[in-house]
């Protein structure tokens, strides 16, 4: 073989095992049955092997199972079908080290073909510290996340279209949604932005994306909520930039501040409302902070001073309109009063000096104004204009002086005029008497002749419904007794029996119900003329509700029953016996009178140690809505009652032998479905 070729291949042996010992990855050659024949120092150290202790041994010790015991089978199956899974392939893989503990690597393997044989070239890249590298970033990734949902506030980053990228837990609640992926793509301001706002704020957004306007890092608006509730909110905006510096999107984060808008403007209001409490004032009001400044100032300090509001917020009281002489003495009392309010000024006295250039004379209260800490902030000074008031004090002291020199040249003069202006009064004050006795008597008049012609008026008017009502309830019965009465005289057969006994019995019916108007109208009228007492008597609550219920058999239609349901022990009430019966057999008539034939009327009494309670429950036809208001009233009869007979007094009378009996009386109508009346009564009246 020619030496300098054999020189040349020797060099190249060299340097390849020079690049190969120096190389940082590990670098292991294998044959076809997996046996290692060389590995380089970087390997040795990788795997924790010397270099000897790995060469002739099968490249698996470096294995974990389960590849380990599959390795073998890898290359055999490539060898037989020369499909490559895992040669030329770079991918990661688990290595196991002599002492057993396993590191994360890149494998890329390698065919190589010699001559007359195989071989397999891996190149191992330890991934520890990249693999350590990448949880610490996604476990710092985790945290800014968690961070991220965490906040009080609403974060959300936006691409350059306003569209959502990432978007924190608190954003999804406040747009209804559970997750991120939810809403993910979607525009922003499409989502948030009021219907009327959103083309104004998309076109804002793009112009600051393409730069066309400077970024708003701070600004406040509305937001709606999922629910259609609107917030309002304090944004925070930055500008996200790629590595070239380009704008890609931006991260806003946006804290609610409803409440806080809410407190502020009630606090507004309340500043306003006690401004306007300050200005309506006919009283200096100025208030003072430990810097002497001027904080506040009402409309009377603004027109006395001759400044307006804005001229004087901010600026130094005492160097404004304090007079230069009083100045230092005022200023030091109001040092003292900043370091010990007992000590300081309450009441004092000093000249101002207005815009000007009037000085006028000011008598001051002052007051020490504290925060919510205990804290003096300032001092709340109430000024009075007493110039005037001194001028004429002035004018009355020279006055007096005169008067004092003419006092006994005038004397008797001043007792003449003293003694006739006493008579003058004492005759006025009689004609005041006697004008005040008839305008009082007067007065009296009007108002016996108002009574008299209001009690004339419902008079009349009862007096027109009475006739009304009566030449109703009267005609029907009378007409009726009259048509029996000669249907019976033409009766005169034996065998006609039967139909002289039904005209009699409807001649009864309509005699009772004329004695039934008649009893109405005198118990009106007893009721009217106060004749009517209580007379309590004691008796059996059982006993007697069942004879009233007795007595009113005779009333009821076919079918039509009375139900009595009696709670509580002992039944024995001091109650009037006649009052109580004519309440529960007009309540008891009425249920009746307007239900069905087949339905039930319910009588309920509750008795404990103070009080009766019953209750009257029908399933009739009901009192419309608009006229239970009237219920109550004389003569007065729903529309739909106007059909059945009745003169529309019992309930007034049940009214007042109730409030008589000192009970009350109340009712719920349901129209078409029945009403019930409750009454409560004491269980024993004084005897």
């Amino acid at each position: 073989m020619d030496p300098a070729r054999i020189k040349k291949a020797s060099d190249a042996s060299l340097r390849l095992e020079a690049v190969i010992q120096t190389a940082s990855d590990g670098i292991i050659i294998i044959d076809t049955r997996g046996h290692m024949e060389m590995a380089n120092d970087a390997a040795a150290r990788l795997f924790g092997h010397n270099v000897s202790d790995m060469l002739g041994q099968n490249v698996s010790m470096l294995m974990p199972n389960p590849d380990r015991k599959q390795h073998d089978d890898y290359i055999a199956n490539y060898l037989r079908t020369g499909k490559a899974k895992i040669i030329g392939i770079g991918r990661e893989v688990t290595g196991q080290r002599k002492d057993g503990s396993t590191f994360p690597m890149r494998l890329s393997i390698s065919e190589v073909k010699l001559a007359d044989r195989i071989i397999f070239t891996g190149i191992v890249h330890d991934l520890t510290a990249d693999k350590k590298a990448q949880q610490e970033l996604r476990e710092e990734k985790e945290k800014a996340q968690m961070y991220f949902d965490m906040a009080n506030t609403i974060n959300v980053v936006m691409d350059q279209n306003g569209q959502i990228v990432d978007i924190n837990q608190r954003g999804c609640q406040f747009i209804g949604v559970e997750e991120e992926a939810d809403i993910h793509g979607k525009n922003w301001f499409e989502l948030i932005s009021p219907s009327a706002l959103q083309d104004i704020v998309q076109t804002a957004f793009l112009k600051m994306m393409t730069g066309e306007t400077a970024l708003v890092d701070s600004y406040e608006s509305v937001a709606v909520r999922h629910d259609g509730v609107e917030r309002h909110f304090a944004w925070k905006n930055n500008l996200l930039k790629n590595d070239t510096g380009n704008v890609v999107g931006m991260i806003s984060s946006g804290i609610d501040i409803t409440d806080r808008k809410l407190a502020e403007h009630a606090l507004q209001r309340e500043k306003e409302r006690a401004q306007q409490y300050l200005d309506v004032a006919n009283t200096l009001f100025v208030a003072v902070d430990m810097d002497d400044q001027i904080t506040l100032i009402n409309r009377k300090g603004t027109e006395l001073l001759g400044y307006t509001e804005e001229e004087a917020v901010g600026k130094n009281w005492f160097e404004l309109v304090v007079d230069p002489a009083d100045r230092e003495k005022i200023r030091k009392a109001f040092r003292d009063l900043a370091k010990n309010s007992e000590k300081g000024p309450d009441y004092f006295e000093s000249r101002v000096f207005a815009k000007d250039g009037t000085v006028r004379l000011m008598a001051w209260r002052n007051a020490v104004v504290y925060n919510d800490q205990g804290k003096k902030i300032s001092n709340l000074l109430s000024g009075v204009d007493i110039s005037d008031q001194r001028e004429a004090e002035e004018r009355i002291r020279q006055m007096n002086a005169q008067l004092e020199q003419n006092v006994e040249q005038r004397t008797e003069e001043l007792a003449s005029a003293v003694n006739q202006l006493l008579n003058i009064n004492k005759k006025m004050e009689f004609e005041i008497q006697e004008r005040k006795t008839a305008e009082e008597a007067l007065r009296k008049n009007q108002r016996e002749l108002r009574k008299a012609y209001e009690k004339e008026k419902e008079l009349s008017s009862l007096k027109s419904r009475f006739v009304s009502m009566a030449s109703h309830e009267f005609r029907t019965p009378l007409s009726t007794i009259l048509s029996s009465a000669d249907l019976i005289e033409a009766y005169t057969k034996e065998e006609q029996q039967k139909k002289r006994e039904r005209h009699t019995k409807r001649i009864k019916s309509a005699v009772s119900n004329l004695t039934g108007i008649l009893n109405d109208f005198l118990s009106l009228s007893r009721l009217e003329e106060g004749r009517i007492e209580s007379v309590p008597v004691e008796f059996d609550l059982n006993d007697f509700c069942d004879n009233v219920v007795e007595d009113l058999q005779g009333l009821l239609k076919n079918d039509q029953k009375i139900d009595i349901q009696c709670s509580g022990d002992e039944q024995i009430v001091v109650l009037d016996k006649k009052m109580l019966h004519n309440i529960l057999n007009n309540l008891l008539s009425n249920a009746i009178k307007y239900s069905e034939a087949g339905s039930t009327v319910e009588l309920g009494t509750t008795l404990n140690k103070e009080e009766l309670k019953l209750t009257i429950k029908d399933q009739g036809i009901g009192i419309p809505e608009e006229e239970q208001q009237h219920l109550f009233t004389r003569f007065f009869r729903a529309h739909n009652v106007e059909n059945i007979q009745g003169t529309g007094l019992g309930l007034n009378i049940v009214k007042r032998y109730v409030e008589l009996m000192n009970g009350t009386i109340t009712f719920e109508s349901t129209l078409g479905e029945g009403t019930t009346f409750v009454v409560r009564l004491p269980r024993q009246q004084n005897i």
